[in-house]
């Protein structure tokens, strides 16, 4: 029997306001794919399904086209929530979705019992544990100290898991038992787009060995980066790369395979790269010849982050930066991130001044003029930069001939 174990799709996300949903088109089409490819009998889906409490129409189309496909499949599914998912749109459709093999947990239970799902027909029970809040681990008691606080948010992620280790040791121990998790553990790697990384699991520094024993696999979510905590506990991953930070990192899904009962082996398949996300840096004329030689090569767009550094202020660098990002609007790649920096650039306002000097005594003229003064420029620079100050004042009547 296999297994693939998948988290963070975070369907909807705009990366710079730039959408990602032909990545997530191209991502679900693969991974339908590869479940009938495979012949996958459960697909578990670690939280985080979308980008926001309230995803778009687009994003909950792609979402309910791929669960469509997969009824043809004879494939089932886990969905637990994550800290950006919902619960009510996730649990909002379940009742239905469970008729067709879906099973949906958008948020913690009352009872463990609820969330502890048996699929006798593969001698399998799965702890599909979401994302759990604050509330659902402690109630915060008057004049507890910070690690008072730590050890019962602790106390409470590890007692909610042994609820199920210990119903399945009662009823269903001849079930291999999956537990699911959405959260922080204790010395991974994460990267800039994972929001509120640490509100769960990172304020009690939770260790994987904090995790009750008696779960044959435990396939977290919430970290974008793979990474394998023990033979048995793992994150998947995101699928695609939701920042700039993560655009050389690995993407997979993992696949379990089931023998007699046991985990018998965890492949990584990688996911195939459809766009690339480039960072390039350096002064105006190196990222210029850069751009000018690369070449986008993946089905998608290629997305640039872009960094111009300069040693010195100089105003034409800033007409040569639009230049650029002008020269490039119909390159095969697109710019979504361009910043311009001067290393020099300021000064604190009091090394402008003489000392004594308050800057409520000098009128915006001589403000100017001494931050002119303060510039390493040339004449025609120096009188076309006046000639323009000259305008503004008039234009927004801040002229004061006698401050």
């Amino acid at each position: 029997m296999k297994i693939l174990h998948t988290a963070d799709w975070h369907i909807g996300k705009q990366l710079h306001k730039y959408s990602l949903d032909a990545d997530h088109q191209l991502f679900l089409d693969w991974l339908g794919d590869l479940i009938e490819e495979r012949k996958i009998t459960l697909l578990l889906v670690s939280g985080d399904i979308f980008d926001t409490a309230f995803p778009s129409s687009a994003s909950l189309s792609l979402y309910y086209r791929f669960l469509q496909r997969l009824t043809g499949c004879h494939c089932k599914v886990v969905i637990t929530g994550g800290n950006h998912d919902s619960p009510g749109v996730l649990n909002a459709p379940r009742d239905l979705l469970r008729h067709l093999d879906i099973r949906v947990v958008g948020c913690a239970t009352e009872a463990c019992e609820d969330s502890l799902l048996l699929f006798d027909d593969l001698n399998l029970a799965v702890a599909a544990v979401p994302f759990l809040r604050d509330a659902d681990l402690r109630r915060s008691v008057s004049g507890q100290t910070y690690d008072d606080r730590a050890e019962s948010i602790r106390q409470g992620i590890r007692s909610h898991y042994e609820q199920f280790t210990n119903l399945h040791q009662q009823l269903y121990r001849d079930h291999t038992l999956i537990g699911m998790g959405h959260l922080y553990v204790n010395g991974v790697t994460v990267s800039d787009s994972e929001r509120e990384i640490h509100s769960i699991g990172g304020l009690a520094a939770f260790g994987c060995e904090h995790f009750p024993e008696g779960f044959d696999y435990m396939a977290l979510g919430h970290i974008h980066k793979p990474q394998k905590l023990s033979d048995t506990v793992r994150y998947s991953g995101s699928p695609i790369a939701l920042s700039f930070s993560e655009r050389n990192d690995p993407k997979y899904v993992l696949e379990l395979t089931l023998e007699d009962g046991k985990i018998a082996q965890v492949e990584s398949l990688p996911v195939p790269t459809s766009r690339e996300l480039r960072s390039f840096t350096g002064t105006i004329d190196e990222v210029w010849a850069t751009l000018q030689a690369f070449e986008s090569t993946t089905r998608l767009e290629t997305l640039v982050e872009l960094h111009v550094v300069e040693p010195t202020f100089d105003p034409q660098k800033s007409v040569q930066f639009d230049m650029l990002l002008r020269e490039f609007e119909k390159a095969s790649f697109k710019i979504i991130k361009p910043r311009l920096t001067f290393e020099n650039r300021l000064k604190d306002a009091d090394e402008l001044y003489a000392v004594g000097t308050d800057i409520e005594d000098l009128n915006p003229r001589d403000v100017f003029m001494r931050r002119l003064e303060s510039e390493t420029l040339d004449e025609d620079t120096r009188q076309l930069l006046l000639e323009a100050f000259e305008e503004l004042v008039q234009e927004v009547h801040l002229d004061h001939p006698n401050p």
